[in-house]
Order: structure tokens, then sequence, then C-alpha cells
């Protein structure tokens, strides 16, 4: 995560597409594998909350999946989208020729970091 500046607003994750009944789609990061925002968004995200959560209550009761809601608020206020924090060249399985590829199957020197 170093190449990320903390001062600059980010909002990273596994980018994925949810669709909604009426067919739209909203980019979100999944909460499963887990997202992170910078230092720099927090005080905006502190400020939107309850705007956001607002919405959710009104238009959903409070139910529905985090990760796209948290995901729409900070699109809707902020225009900010989630940036992808893997490397899919070197990180990412999705195949076994894919997983050949990855920093996994590398050979290290004893206690060299990855």
């Amino acid at each position: 995560l170093r190449c990320f500046d903390p001062g600059q607003m980010w909002f990273l994750g596994l980018p994925q597409v949810a669709h909604s009944t009426t067919g739209a789609m909203t980019r979100f990061a999944s909460g499963g594998p887990g997202y992170l925002i910078s230092r720099a968004l927090v005080p905006k995200v502190a400020a939107w909350a309850p705007f956001c959560l607002l919405q959710l209550l009104q238009h959903t009761g409070g139910t529905g999946m985090e990760d796209v809601s948290f995901s729409g608020c900070l699109w809707k206020w902020g225009h900010i989208k989630p940036t992808s924090y893997v490397d899919v060249e070197t990180e990412a399985i999705t195949s076994e020729a894919a997983f050949n590829r990855t920093l996994v199957t590398q050979e290290h020197a004893a206690g060299a970091r990855l």
C-alpha cells in the first residue's frame, strides 16, 4: 500500500458490479476481501455518513449490502470510485495458469520480503 498517497482520497478494494432490480449497475468494492479508505477521505466520509445512512434507511429500511451502500455513498457525494489494490498479473488467481504466474510460486531468499 506504500504506493498510495494517504493525503489523496483513495477507496481501495476489489471492484465488482452489483445489478439492481431496475437493471442499473453499481460498481463497488467487495467487503468480503476487504476495502479501505485513505486518511484524507476519512473526514469526508464522516460528513457524508449521516446523509447516506438516512437515504439507506428511507430506501431499504436499513437492509442491503453494506459494501454496495458504502460505495454508492462515496460515488454520490464525492464521485469516488473503488480502485483495485490487487495486481491481477501477479496476485489474482483466476486459473491454474494464473496461479503459476503469481508471487506465491516465485522462489525467494530466506527472509526476503515479497
